[in-house]
């Protein structure tokens, strides 16, 4: 038996795409034109070349895990992250590069990964189980474990398509964790159960590692990594930034590519800036820990942090700070507003910052932009536009806030009763 339990030699995956070559309505102009030409040629019997470009989602990642070893898989969406576990997980083929995996591996890559949604709890679990292996026996003994654990007994017997996201994504937890896989692959989808859920399936993972198993875990918050990786890789554009190695060095690693993509962000945005007596001079989101957050999550605190610099030697008074979240289209669906809460301020020190902390983020899950503005009286003295565009994932502080239509931008605590 080899000192490795999981070995990734030069993993690389290319995708072939259509290049994108503007924006907006000209954009889908040309979109069109392509389409109708396609299916034009196509009724005509014709050939129809397409100039498709290759991407690289994941390219050369090389990497070695043994037993007990639990690896944090970390980088800024779009890094390669949730590519480089469907290729372990063989979910998808390598373009180039092989994966060496010895033993069961257990997958859940999102939220009920290898559930069919006409199939009842039951179903899937004994499916699930024979997917990776598992004798219907061994099924058979862990089955009231794997219920029990789930906590969705009594809908064992309803088909999984009415389970909801919270339910779902519990039960497949449940079922990839108690079927003994030696290497176990979880993506960001533990986001989306309640807090007590979450605390058990850590608790579950330590687990699974102490006895042996390795686990690959991706997620967005650091604090949760630092307490159950005792390694971690960083993706960057597909390539690997940080080899694999010390836990908390990966972390600065990571943080400082956040800091550095937010801070450019932050300098296009400063081009509508207006001339005045206090200017915006750095702006970050942050957690309850004061790490850099490239993710908000919702029902979960956030510190939203605006660095200043003011004239010297004047005092500003009437000063009024707004942060505007707003969707993709430019609607402002909040405004924090510093006057909410403290009146006008009056800033006296030359540089300083100003903090809005929010303990339970409302924000349902989607895409949002946050703009920053400053005004003295009535006036805008400096403003910020797109100083963050980023996600808000799902939450395990609103109960029943599963992704639907019409859900809305924000999430409120409720009081419902009937009468």
């Amino acid at each position: 038996m080899p000192d490795f339990i999981l070995r990734a030699e030069n993993l690389s995956k290319r995708y072939r795409i259509l290049p994108t070559t503007g924006l907006g309505w000209r954009n889908n102009q040309h979109v069109l034109v392509d389409d109708i030409a396609r299916i034009t040629n196509r009724l005509l019997g014709r050939e129809y070349s397409e100039k498709k470009v290759s991407f690289w989602a994941l390219k050369d990642v090389s990497f070695q895990a043994g037993q007990g070893d639990v690896i944090g898989i970390i980088g800024r969406n779009g890094a390669g992250k949730s590519t480089l576990l469907k290729l372990l997980g063989r979910v998808t083929e390598p373009t180039s590069g092989r994966a060496i995996i010895y033993g069961r591996v257990g997958s859940l890559l999102e939220v009920g990964t290898g559930f069919h949604s006409e199939l009842t709890g039951r179903e899937n679990i004994f499916i699930s189980g024979a997917i990776i292996g598992m004798s219907t026996a061994e099924i058979k003994k862990k089955f009231d474990e794997i219920v029990a654990f789930s906590g969705v007994e009594e809908f064992l017997d309803t088909p999984v398509k009415r389970y909801s996201s919270g339910m779902e994504v519990r039960l497949a937890f449940s079922v990839a964790a108690h079927l003994n896989p030696q290497v176990l692959l979880v993506d960001e989808v533990l986001s989306v159960g309640d807090a007590s859920f979450q605390q058990k399936s850590l608790q579950k993972i330590k687990e699974v590692s102490e006895g042996g198993g390795t686990i690959l875990f991706i997620s967005h918050n650091m604090t949760t990594v630092s307490s159950i990786c005792n390694k971690a890789l960083v993706l960057e554009q597909g390539k690997t930034i940080f080899p694999l190695g010390p836990i908390h060095d990966a972390i600065a690693c990571y943080l400082s590519e956040v800091g550095q993509k937010q801070q450019e962000q932050f300098e296009q945005g400063r081009q509508d800036a207006t001339p005045g007596l206090v200017k915006i001079t750095g702006f970050s989101i942050r957690g309850v820990d004061n790490t850099i957050l490239e993710t908000l999550t919702s029902g979960f605190p956030v510190n939203f942090q605006i660095e200043y610099l003011a004239e010297q030697f004047r005092l500003k008074k009437d000063i009024n700070i707004s942060i505007l979240i707003k969707n993709l289209n430019g609607d402002v669906i909040a405004n924090l507003n510093s006057q909410t809460s403290l009146g006008p301020l009056t800033l006296s020190a030359h540089r300083g910052q100003v903090i809005c902390h929010i303990e339970k983020l409302p924000l349902a899950p989607g895409n949002i932009i946050i703009s920053l503005m400053i005004e003295q009286g009535d006036q805008a003295v400096d403003k910020i536009e797109s100083a963050f565009v980023g996600t808000v994932d799902r939450g395990g502080h609103f109960e029943g806030s599963a992704q639907r239509e019409n859900q809305g931008w924000l999430l409120i605590d409720q009081d419902w009763s009937v009468h």
